[in-house]
Order: structure tokens, then sequence, then C-alpha cells
């Protein structure tokens, strides 16, 4: 299907913090996962929130949650109780794709689960796009040779814990390494073949508690991709669109 917007998404509470997140896609009949394997990919989901600014982008309401085929859970009190605040006056959309590549045929459900806590302390979700604060996908600039793209830089305006980075890529990608003030902050690496057997990519390695961020701190991130290693994903001889994300989360002080 085409990427669609859906609108005021319902919230798990309205007085509350994740602690966890996961999006998957299930057989609506049989309320079972399906496997990448089964041609079924969820291409990319974002979940936005209009009732805060984003930090990068504070024209936008924040990004505060994305996955997609890796599907992996998202957790942030894995080092301290922290967790994503929700509010009563929030309003939650979210961007989606789902593609099918197979021959399977039915109804796909998008389940997305949550784990939530009260009294914890504040995070706050820093988006390092390769668009900036466009759409997420970027042409592809080569499908017989590497190729990367670097994100816009971030000067931090707020101080506290790096939680949680792990970034968000197409099939053909390698890695995401974030940089702050120059020093090499963390490399999310995309796996392939971990759930099956097929050249998708199926997970993705999350840095976890590497440091602090401060008040003028200068952050960015390269993504790489290779399309001879790990092929990308074409349709009607053409490669689709790619993205290069990081989702940086950080414990506010």
């Amino acid at each position: 299907m085409p990427e669609v917007i859906l609108q005021g998404i319902k919230k798990p509470c309205d007085d509350c913090f994740i602690t966890a997140m996961r999006a998957a896609l299930v057989n609506s009949s049989s309320q079972l996962p399906l496997a990448p394997d089964t041609g079924i990919h969820l291409h990319h989901i974002i979940f936005f929130n209009e009732g805060v600014p984003d930090l990068v982008c504070p024209e936008m309401g924040e990004r505060f949650f994305g996955s997609g085929d890796a599907r992996w859970t998202r957790r942030w009190n894995s080092h301290g109780d922290y967790g994503y605040t929700v509010r009563p006056h929030d309003r939650w959309d979210i961007v989606v794709e789902v593609m099918n590549d197979g021959n399977w045929e039915g109804e796909v459900e998008i389940q997305v689960l949550f784990e939530v806590d009260t009294g914890m302390a504040e995070i706050r979700p820093v988006w390092l796009d390769a668009t900036g604060c466009g759409r997420s996908d970027v042409e592809v600039k080569s499908t017989t040779e590497p190729f990367k793209y670097t994100t816009p830089e971030w000067t931090s305006s707020v101080n506290g814990v790096l939680l949680d980075i792990a970034a968000h890529q197409h099939d053909g990608g390698i890695d995401m390494t974030s940089y702050l003030n120059d020093n090499q902050l963390c490399r999310s690496t995309q796996l392939y073949g971990t759930q099956t057997n097929d050249d998708h990519i199926s997970a993705v390695g999350v840095c976890k508690n590497i440091g602090r961020v401060r008040h003028g701190d200068r952050l960015y991130s390269e993504a790489r991709y290779d399309p001879v290693l790990h092929p990308l994903i074409t349709h009607h001889g053409k490669p689709d669109p790619v993205m290069a994300s990081m989702g940086i989360y950080i414990g506010i002080d």
C-alpha cells in the first residue's frame, strides 16, 4: 500500500510514561505475526506527537517512535526510570507504509505494543534525518557502488543522558553512525537474515547509556549503503527511495 497518514491515533493512556514500544504486522484472522519471508514488509512507521514541538524541527510535531522490518522493541528504562511523557492534550499521528512483495493474500493489521508506567523521568527524542525536516525518503545515489548520506547538524538545546540510539535504514543499508562534536558516538549496524533466510534487514544494532549530551553540543549522523553487498528494494526495474534516520533518546536532567 502507498504511504498513508493516520491522524488522531488512540493513545495507551492520557497521563503516563511509555517505557517501551514495539510495532509489528499480524494476520488479522489468526493474530499471528507476519514474518518478512511472507513478503509482507513494514516499510516504515513513524509516530508524531502534535502536542509537542520536535526538538530538531520545531515547526512539526515531535517524532517520538519509528520502526521498520526489524520490528524490535524500543526500550527507554534499561538504565534508569525514564519514559516518554503522554499528556491529556497530546494528539498522535502516524505515517506508515506496508509493502507486499510476495504471494501472501489476506488482511494485515499494524499492532503497536506499549509498556507504560507512572512517576518516571522524562525522555526527549532527537530525530536526525538525511532530509532534515522534509520527507524521510531520499533518492538512491547509485545501484552499482556504495554511497552515503549525512544528516544536517543539530545543536543541542538540552542536557541529559544518552539512553538509546539506533538507526532506521532500508535494504542495502550497512550502518548509520552518529557523532557528538565530531567524535564517533554510536554505530548502528543493519543486520540481515536473523529472523529468516532472505536478504532483508531483520535486526538493528542499538547503543545504550553511552554518555551525556550538553547544551551547545553538536550532533549529526552518517548513513552508508552498499547495493552490491545487499540488494536495494526495486519495483518496475527501478530502486525505491531509501531512508536514513537516527533516533537518539535523551534522559532529561
